[in-house]
């Protein structure tokens, strides 16, 4: 099935809800963070995406930066902190999953030019980057068009999950941050699961 804005449609798997996606993999999650955090320089603009992995980010955060994210749950962690200056995309509220949505974004983002975009994955398949809602997958399409870096946090079992909407080719992804597993593991489930990443991409395990 095609959705409206032409992502393609797997069918429902294991995706949890959000909250229960946050008690999951913290470790993973954990270790994620720890690399992530070196691709985030002073004075600078991200967005940061609907997405536990980078909701630890937004906790882990110690930089004077503007970021700019439609979760509410980064919007939350980031205004109670200093040097942060934190933008909320707002617009309809998605309960489950945590975000605000828009389709304005051409005009709501017209004049923003993100130094990376962090951004998470509902599902990693052979050809692309996939997650649950058809809103959601939108966004991330028209976030990546201002980023100069998009930087996917996923622990390996994303390699193996289904998810509904197709958001971006995986071969956008400039900087491709998993957990520490083997890289003999993590070739094993690439290999296994036909997915091809970009050569020019930066993976680091």
């Amino acid at each position: 099935m095609i959705g409206k804005e032409g992502y393609e449609n797997f069918n429902k798997d294991n995706i949890f809800s959000y909250k229960e996606r946050l008690k999951l993999n913290v470790n993973e999650k954990t270790k994620i963070v720890e690399k992530a955090m070196k691709f985030i320089h002073n004075n600078k603009t991200y967005f940061f995406d609907v997405s536990t992995s980078v909701e630890f980010l937004s906790r882990s955060l110690d930089k004077k930066a503007t970021i700019f994210t439609h979760s509410i749950d980064n919007f939350n962690i980031l205004s109670e902190k200093n040097g942060i200056v934190v933008n909320l995309i707002d617009g309809k509220f998605n309960k489950k999953n945590r975000f605000f949505y828009r389709r304005n974004y051409d005009e709501y983002l017209s004049k923003i030019e993100f130094e990376a975009a962090f951004i998470g994955a509902g599902a990693i398949k052979g050809n692309g980057i996939y997650y649950e809602n058809e809103e959601d997958a939108y966004i991330k399409g028209e976030i990546v068009k201002r980023a100069k870096k998009v930087i996917l946090l996923a622990e390996h079992q994303k390699y193996e999950k289904d998810a509904f909407y197709k958001g971006l080719n995986l071969d956008r992804a400039d900087i491709i941050i998993v957990d520490p597993i083997s890289v003999s593991s993590f070739s094993n489930i690439m290999e296994l699961h036909n997915i091809k990443i970009n050569p020019k991409s930066l993976v680091i395990i």
